[in-house]
């Protein structure tokens, strides 16, 4: 998996449609705005990855070691905010009709005060796990250049982004 799809994991809900067919297809995928959520709410949990992962290797001066924190300490400023969209991404990831009766995980079925801190965890566990040492330097130049923007705005490009990408675990849904 790579770097951007497990921060994807790292999504503001939009209205299911009045009709049934189109309430499916809702239910089936998740939308940018949730992606975005996800991905604003999960930036500091991969950040604390990727620098569990990279420490060791990145120059001391480096962008990570000297604002690192504070790149981070913006997007976790907006945790509260984006958890509820987040969740409901999560939930839509980890259980779906066929999923659920095959024993998946259903986080919607525990209380979300339980189930966000084990996904801060997973998020930062999953990223660094994931990071190749070869790519630290990459992914630090790409947190350097990615922090003048609003998260917000990054929520949205990167929702776009791997939209585009036909990222398909999971599924965003087409903006109509």
């Amino acid at each position: 998996m790579s770097f951007a799809k497990s921060s994807a994991l790292a999504v503001a809900a939009l209205a299911l449609a009045a009709q049934p067919a189109m309430a499916q297809a809702q239910r089936d995928c998740i939308s940018e705005a949730e992606v975005s959520a996800l991905i604003i709410y999960a930036v500091p949990h991969a950040m604390r990855g990727v620098r569990n992962r990279c420490g060791a290797s990145l120059a001391a001066d480096g962008f990570l070691a000297t604002r690192g924190a504070q790149f981070s300490q913006r997007y976790a400023a907006l945790a509260d905010a984006n958890w509820p969209s987040a969740f409901r991404a999560l939930t839509r990831m980890t259980a779906d009709g066929e999923g659920a009766a095959k024993g998946k995980l259903q986080l919607d079925q525990l209380p979300p005060e339980l189930v966000r801190p084990l996904v801060d965890e997973m998020i930062a566990q999953m990223v660094g796990g994931e990071v190749a040492q070869a790519d630290c330097g990459r992914i630090e130049r790409a947190a350097e250049v990615f922090a003048p923007l609003d998260p917000a705005e990054l929520g949205e490009i990167a929702a776009v982004f791997l939209s585009l990408a036909g990222v398909d675990k999971p599924k965003i849904c087409a903006v109509n």
